[in-house]
């Protein structure tokens, strides 16, 4: 048995008694996981009970006639009558602090710190000194940091979040709890909390997200096609601006990022804007590039890209006219040949072809840790170049469970190869997309449907496998970094 387990049980478990009470003023034993560890090693199993009356009823109905071992966590020890007093045995006060007498106990006893893990690591360090409450804090920072918390504690930083779709705060937030759930390799422990803070979102959609396309770029461009007009308005011509736009990055990929740029003495101003819908590629950098409403009968290519970007500042209709010889684009590459250029974008494909390369989102998180270091090191250069760094993407990526490939019939009328994704679909008007509505009527709460196209709200694909991809309307493909880095 484990040695934490047993000294618990020690405790709560008195060997001449089946049936044990004790009371918990620290609320440890009250926790699921305290619980479920120790029924799982021992086959104690920690009851608590909130009256009297409910200790007499469990006790006469099932306990009585049990072989089971009982430990009623109870409140007042006159809850057990003198009749019981000869069949459940009344222990001492338990407290955490008994098994921890090196701590401080004051810090100890913040409720917060008493996840199981963490108390079972802390346990395990075996103090033979009193620390300190820095030195308890310190140590409790180190449990969570080299044992990783419960999924209880995940899901309860998830319901303390105050979702504000338009404050950064919101997805930042988010973010930095999924990082931590998949560095634990728990992310199945939160997928119903992000379906929750999606069905949030969805509400947000419906109701505010196509009034972005027009919104103003003076304070930040609120969704991607806005992006160059923000950068038209906050610079002049001579100043040196360089785009990043990295394929296929979510806010919490963004956040590896941003560690590996903060350990190189880069500081990062960190904002979000919108992805266009369908996120998709052609769609969405489109959007970025062209610095407007993108068009369904664009061919999305690097050339394609490079003449969008510098169409954009010659237009004769700025009057911060550009010459051409001023303007750089880099597709696949963060290496810049002339430095003295204005204005240069960049466009890394990398992580995007990760991302559609793994089975899950575990392996892209390792994958993105990797990335993050390189890429950090190439913003560096470019900022050592004295230019201003904007850094986004055109969309993000989720975890796709499947919900059926589209047979031959409903393919037919798709608007063209690039209409039909995981996780969109582009008919060539709207009545082809009604029909396939209409003949699917079980899933039509589960699409966002607008004009002649159609997106999942949640995290279903158009396929018959599990994957990571793109193209719908989950936050975690919609809210993405908008990222500025001053210039040295």
């Amino acid at each position: 048995m484990d040695r934490f387990i047993e000294k618990i049980v020690e405790n709560v478990g008195y060997d001449g008694f089946r049936l044990t009470a004790v009371i918990n003023p620290d609320s440890f034993l009250y926790r699921a996981d305290t619980q479920e560890n120790v029924f799982r090693e021992s086959g104690l199993f920690l009851l608590p009970v909130h009256s009297s009356l409910e200790l007499r009823v469990r006790y006469e109905t099932t306990d009585r006639w049990s072989d089971e071992r009982v430990c009623y966590i109870i409140e007042d020890s006159s809850w057990i009558l003198p009749d019981l007093m000869r069949k459940i045995h009344l222990l001492p006060t338990f407290s955490l602090t008994k098994l921890l007498p090196a701590l401080n106990s004051n810090v100890l006893l913040n409720n917060e710190l008493l996840y199981f893990s963490t108390a079972s690591y802390l346990y395990n360090k075996r103090y033979t000194y009193n620390l300190s409450a820095t030195e308890t804090k310190s140590l409790i920072n180190e449990a969570r940091s080299a044992f990783g918390v419960s999924k209880e504690e995940l899901i309860e930083e998830f319901g303390k979040i105050k979702l504000n779709w338009d404050d950064v705060i919101t997805i930042e937030t988010i973010s930095r709890i999924i990082n931590k759930a998949l560095k634990q390799d728990r992310y199945n422990d939160i997928e119903n909390s992000l379906s929750e803070i999606n069905d949030d979102f969805q509400e947000y959609i419906s109701n505010s997200y196509f009034s972005k396309i027009s919104s103003s770029a003076i304070q930040r461009p609120k969704m991607v096609n806005r992006i160059l007009p923000f950068i038209d308005r906050n610079h002049y011509r001579s100043e040196k601006v360089a785009l990043a736009v990295i394929d296929g990055m979510t806010y919490w990929q963004y956040l590896l990022l941003e560690k590996e740029l903060q350990l190189l003495g880069i500081s990062a101003i960190n904002s979000f804007t919108l992805a266009w819908l369908p996120s998709i590629t052609k769609l969405s950098r489109q959007a970025i590039f062209k610095g407007d409403i993108p068009d369904i009968r664009y061919k999305q290519s690097p050339y394609e890209e490079q003449k969008l970007w510098e169409n954009f500042w010659v237009s004769q209709s700025r009057f911060k006219n550009f010459e051409s010889c001023n303007i750089s684009y880099n597709h696949g590459s963060f290496t810049i040949d002339n430095s003295d250029k204005t204005r240069q974008a960049f466009v890394d494909t990398t992580l995007d072809e990760r991302m559609h390369a793994v089975g899950n989102i575990r392996e892209l998180y390792l994958l993105s840790e990797e990335w993050a270091k390189d890429t950090a090191s190439y913003i560096k250069d470019i900022h050592e170049m004295g230019y201003q760094i904007y850094i986004t993407t055109d969309h993000g990526n989720i975890q796709a469970s499947p919900w059926r490939l589209l047979n031959s019939h409903e393919k037919t009328f798709l608007y063209e190869k690039e209409s039909r994704g995981n996780r969109h679909l582009i008919y060539s008007n709207n009545g082809y997309l009604n029909q396939f509505v209409a003949k699917n009527e079980d899933i039509k709460s589960e699409l966002l449907i607008k004009d002649n196209w159609a997106v999942w709200r949640n995290t279903k694909s158009f396929s018959n496998n599990f994957g990571i991809t793109h193209g719908g309307a989950h936050f975690l493909e919609v809210v993405i970094p908008f990222i500025i880095i001053n210039k040295k």
